[in-house]
């Protein structure tokens, strides 16, 4: 196969779930689903409001590029939520908590848990000193699109937010939700104070004719697909010295303590209009929904914040507020259908905090080019959540074969084993395989964890592999 794995049906994917339907544009994809309780959460690619524009002096051109048929892999994201933000020192203390790897330090801030830690009354003050801590992003992504001649790609551009939550020596580090940058081809972030300046000098909120040096593009750091979780970095190079000096990192609650009732505010990119400001009240805390993982890799449950806060489209990614203007939430889930009102849902941000460490430290990776990119040497199908559910098997790339002296045939991976992650990274697909690939230089040492037939079970098990060269190898894929 041509720098390609071979990509094909093995199993029947009927399945006696809910239909899904997809209504496709050049700009958006969106998606209904219906779930228990006969709620509707809306899913989207996130909302592109048409009225927001960003446009650079060397603006790119869209091309639609023509692939060969093969399975429909739409993944929907979620319409999701608002904003984040940070507290000044005279509002309260702070105590840092700081991770080292190598002589790299990244940290993030939380709020000292006593009474100095004071609540303000007043929301403007929160959204004042908030506002620096929040983004806006702009995702240029590509996806899969079906038509009666076959399936293409499709480029679209979506609006996020996201929260900063740390810088280490080289890279401003922003915590957003995993479906506003998933598929990105590029990633624009706009800051607060840049957007503030910008809305001065035209007059106008939304349509911003700027340099590329006002909106720095911004690099996927590491993600956890399951948990709609990623973490992006901006080069602090390329942020200059006075706009380092107006932004400021999040400053982090503590969700475990939050009651129904609890006062918050939520600050976003709604509509992608650019920042706004929303308040309301928890109405419940540890809610259970249900719903498609961000990478479609199948169902997963998550426990969320519910909050009557307004949380609009283009939000996603951003936070919700206590009245000291701690981070408590990462707005996530909108229920939105007839006769619902008021039910937004927050990732609580002590449940994930663990995570984003983990993600803010991951080594930062460039797309490499492509005749010293690594090369796995296998050939296999994609295993579906719905074939899975059906017949057992786990999600993954099943592995049709491993080629003989090359990388999986080395390290030992065998015809039957089922690739689940590579190099962490939860793996659904074989396209999604490929994917990562591109970040990986031959002869890179990397994990890849695979399960095993073992009677009528899978084992999981990890192996190392050392990736070959595939500019040398095309000819054997």
């Amino acid at each position: 196969m041509n720098n390609e794995f071979e990509n094909k049906d093995i199993l029947d994917e009927q399945s006696n779930q809910e239909e899904t339907t997809y209504t496709a544009s050049e700009d958006t994809i969106e998606q209904t689903q219906n779930v228990q309780d006969d709620y509707v959460i809306e899913e989207s690619n996130e909302y592109s409001a048409p009225e927001f524009t960003v446009t650079h002096n060397a603006p790119k051109k869209r091309n639609r590029k023509w692939l060969t048929v093969v399975a429909l892999s739409l993944v929907a994201g979620i319409l999701f939520g608002s904003a984040f933000g940070f507290s000044n020192a005279f509002i309260r203390k702070l105590v840092t908590s700081k991770i080292t790897i190598g002589t790299t330090d990244v940290t993030l801030n939380k709020a000292k848990d006593n009474n100095e830690n004071a609540k303000i009354s007043d929301i403007s003050v929160i959204a004042e000193e908030c506002m620096p801590s929040v983004v806006a992003i702009t995702n240029r992504s590509v996806s899969d699109v079906m038509t009666f001649f076959g399936k293409y790609e499709q480029e679209s551009t979506s609006s996020g937010s996201g929260i900063i939550i740390g810088k280490n020596d080289t890279e401003l580090l922003i915590v957003t939700n995993y479906h506003v940058v998933a598929n990105s081809k590029e990633l624009s972030v706009l800051f607060s104070p840049v957007e503030s300046r910008l809305e001065m000098q035209s007059g106008k909120t939304g349509s911003y004719d700027v340099d590329d040096s006002d909106i720095p593009t911004a690099i996927v750091k590491g993600y956890d697909a399951s948990k709609d979780l990623a973490v992006i970095a901006v080069k602090l190079e390329d942020i200059s010295t006075e706009l380092l000096s107006q932004i400021k990192v999040a400053t982090i609650g503590d969700s475990s303590s939050l009651k129904p009732g609890d006062q918050v505010v939520a600050i976003g990119n709604a509509l992608g209009y650019g920042q706004s400001v929303t308040t309301g009240i928890i109405s419940a805390v540890n809610r259970n929904i249900t719903m498609e993982s961000a990478d479609g890799s199948g169902v997963v449950t998550n426990t969320f914040i519910q909050t009557d806060a307004a949380i609009n489209q283009g939000n996603s990614g951003g936070a919700l507020l206590d009245m000291a203007g701690n981070v408590i939430g990462i707005n996530s889930v909108k229920i939105a259908t007839t006769g619902v009102e008021g039910m937004g849902y927050a990732i609580p941000i002590s449940d994930v905090e663990s995570i984003i460490d983990e993600l803010m430290v991951r080594q930062t990776r460039t797309i490499v080019d492509e005749k010293k990119q690594g090369f796995l040497g296998i050939s296999g199908y994609d295993v579906s959540s719905s074939a899975s559910q059906m017949y057992g098997i786990p999600v993954g790339v099943f592995v049709e074969s491993a080629m003989e002296g090359l990388a999986a045939d080395k390290a030992g991976i065998k015809k039957g084993y089922i690739i689940t992650k590579f190099d962490g990274y939860q793996v659904t697909n074989i396209a999604q395989l490929q994917e990562r690939l591109q970040y990986y230089k031959d002869g890179e040492k990397v994990k890849v964890t695979v399960k095993i037939p073992d009677g009528t079970e899978y084992k999981e098990k990890e192996i190392e592999v050392t990736l070959s060269n595939r500019a040398k190898n095309t000819k054997s894929e």
